[in-house]
């Protein structure tokens, strides 16, 4: 956004309260090894080419942006007792090849299930790109309510079923409850509760099978960096270790930004990507004449494992699912009123074939686990930090990819140091 406005000549400063851009995004170095924090694929790179195309040289003069050709591998608890795992490997960017894999691993009809749900997806991401991401909102709400009552917005909400959760709209069409847990991963690594979670949240894997997943050599961060140059050779003056603490209002209007570390800034526009509600209640004054936002659950956070491993492994993917014993049951725990550190999370494995990231002969992998925000759960307990590593790497191994012996060293990165390092409440 700010190289956007910078190249249509408006004059953009950007204010980050932690020491680099990127949020979540970064990179861990030592010892020759280099890991990813944060998102471990990258989507809709579209969007990406036309932000670099559209503010100056393309993507691909400035990162090594490739599909990522392995599978995506998940892993499923076995029925009964004593029940061996099943495992799937999905295809990247391949409708036919998902359906393939599907009706291979779950069983006859399955594969038509999930198909059957991703068309609905489909839709629903017409509906949402067509009204959401190419179409200016309605600022006034007698407009949004004569476009809902239109024949086509009533038709627009039959489809998106804002009144539906993915969990409803998962069991509507997949009776495999394995095929569910496929479905309901989306929600849990954007933080939600499928259970409350929007049923707009099928695009996800809509998106995923459509348009691929991506990696950019030398990691993800690389982006980010990339990002970041972008925005400095478009003269937008940039500002880290800066917060803004709140939003000048004068006649209704933004007239400007108070700084956390004193001193004003005049401002015409100012656009944040901080939740409504803080958005409302911390930044800007009592008086501001904007509707108060209607609260939502607050998002969990994630909580990674950074292993420097031994050894290279030619027949692991860049992305492994090992799934909960019973994953309908993990945002309950997840979500609850007092919660533990999980017992029985779903791990995603990250194992990008990257030999950039390691020295020779070795790997750097990451576990990423759903995990309570840091507050509704204390992240800096020496108890939980000091043995939740052995549990992760306990649970690899139980459900079939034991690396114990392989552990050079390893780094935890818990939902505190997150909310330390982004500032982002909780972690999340």
């Amino acid at each position: 956004m700010a190289a956007r406005l910078a190249t249509l000549r408006h004059d953009v400063t950007l204010y980050e309260r932690s020491s680099s851009t990127g949020g979540m995004s970064g990179s861990l170095t030592r010892d020759g090894f280099t890991f990813t924090t944060g998102p471990g694929v990258l989507t809709l790179p579209a969007v990406y080419r036309d932000l670099f195309l559209k503010t100056g040289a393309a993507i691909e003069d400035v990162v090594d942006l490739v599909p990522i050709e392995s599978p995506t591998r998940e892993s499923f608890a076995g029925t009964g007792t004593g029940g061996s795992r099943t495992v799937v490997d999905v295809p990247n960017a391949s409708r036919s090849g998902v359906h393939e894999a599907f009706e291979a691993g779950f069983g006859q009809g399955a594969g038509d299930d999930w198909q059957r749900l991703l068309h609905r997806a489909g839709e629903i991401w017409g509906v949402t790109r067509k009204s959401f991401i190419e179409t200016p909102l309605l600022a006034n709400p007698a407009g949004r309510a004569e476009q809902l009552r239109s024949a086509g917005g009533r038709r627009d909400l039959r489809t998106t079923a804002p009144w539906r959760s993915l969990r409803s709209l998962g069991r509507g069409y997949l009776s495999d409850v394995r095929l569910r847990a496929h479905l309901e991963r989306f929600a849990g690594e954007a933080g939600c509760d499928p259970r409350k979670a929007p049923a707009t949240l099928a695009v996800l894997p809509y998106l995923e099978e459509t348009f691929g997943v991506w990696w950019v050599r030398g990691g993800l961060h690389r982006m980010t960096e990339a990002l970041h140059a972008r925005c400095v050779q478009r003269k937008v003056k940039v500002r880290t270790e800066t917060g803004v603490a709140s939003i000048e209002l004068t006649g209704g209007k933004v007239s400007g930004v108070l700084l956390e570390g004193g001193g004003r800034v005049d401002a015409d526009i100012v656009i944040t990507d901080v939740p409504a509600h803080t958005l409302r209640t911390d930044l800007l004054p009592a008086s501001a004449p904007a509707p108060r936002p209607r609260r939502v659950p607050a998002p969990s956070s994630v909580l990674e494992l950074h292993l420097a491993l031994r050894g290279r492994e030619a027949d692991v993917p860049h992305r492994t699912y090992l799934f909960a014993d019973d994953p309908a049951h993990e945002p309950i725990a997840l979500f609850a009123g007092r919660p533990t550190p999980p017992a029985d999370p779903t791990l995603c494995v990250l194992a990008p074939d990257d030999a950039s990231l390691a020295p020779a002969g070795h790997s750097a992998w990451t576990v990423q686990v759903r995990v309570p925000r840091h507050g509704d759960l204390d992240w800096t307990a020496a108890d939980v930090r000091d043995t939740y590593p052995a549990t992760l790497l306990d649970l690899m191994a139980a459900r079939g990819l034991d690396v114990r012996d392989r552990v050079l060293w390893s780094r935890l990165r818990t939902p505190a140091d997150l909310e330390h390092d982004t500032a982002a409440p909780g972690g999340a």
